[in-house]
């Protein structure tokens, strides 16, 4: 009789604990349904999230860049750009800082001109009859001053700005304001797109301390 009532005792125990089991993991799988389902609702919103506010650091978004990144700032005077980390850059023809600078781009620009070891003409005059060296450019920047440099040049700045806009990616570097926008693109694309005319007449180019659209419209320039 002790043994049937220990029998009967474990068999309750048994069936108790197998019902708690059970509970145990119905409450498990309904939980984990339940997430995984808020999990799916939620990847949406998260990648929204992710397009169109991104909080990491990213050149092609320069609102997300920390202040003294967001800003091809290089001051009025050729002083005053130096103490900032500026040089003269000829693809940009202005001056920027480091940041802003992808200078093996600009090096391959600096000799892809039709003159000895590729290098370009600049000129003082629109007839092409007082040259100028790149030192000489570069120093008319703190005076707002132009040179005038062939056709050609100005096609294969466009190409090489394209080529600087792609290479963001690798090399980190900030597009300045000036050319970061549609209207410039637009402005290059109507260039290539003209027939090219039988003699590469010269076009007059600024050059700018400060690299922004403000500056940029300022000087009635592209």
């Amino acid at each position: 009789m002790v043994q049937h009532q220990g029998y009967h005792f474990f068999i309750t125990k048994s069936l108790a604990a197998c019902r708690f089991v059970s509970k145990i993991c119905s409450i498990t799988t309904h939980a984990l349904a339940i997430w995984g389902l808020i999990t799916i609702l939620l990847q949406p919103i998260a990648a929204f999230i992710a397009i169109t506010s991104p909080t990491s650091p990213d050149v092609y978004r320069p609102s997300t860049l920390p202040t003294n990144l967001s800003s091809c700032y290089c001051g009025k005077t050729e002083t005053e750009a130096v103490s900032l980390g500026c040089i003269y850059d000829a693809l940009a023809t202005a001056w920027l800082p480091a940041h802003c600078r992808d200078d093996p781009l600009t090096s391959n620009f600096n000799r892809a001109g039709p003159g000895p070891d590729g290098a370009w003409s600049y000129f003082g005059d629109e007839n092409g009859t007082i040259p100028l060296s790149p030192s000489e450019v570069a120093s008319l920047g703190p005076v707002n001053g132009t040179f005038w440099a062939p056709r050609r040049w100005h096609l294969v700045h466009c190409v090489f700005y394209w080529m600087k806009y792609w290479r963001m990616r690798d090399t980190g570097a900030v597009m300045e304001e000036r050319f970061d926008n549609l209207a410039h693109v637009e402005h290059c694309a109507k260039l290539l797109l003209k027939p090219a005319p039988e003699t590469d007449f010269l076009i007059e180019v600024p050059v700018l301390m400060v690299s922004s659209v403000e500056a940029a419209k300022e000087r009635g320039v592209h």
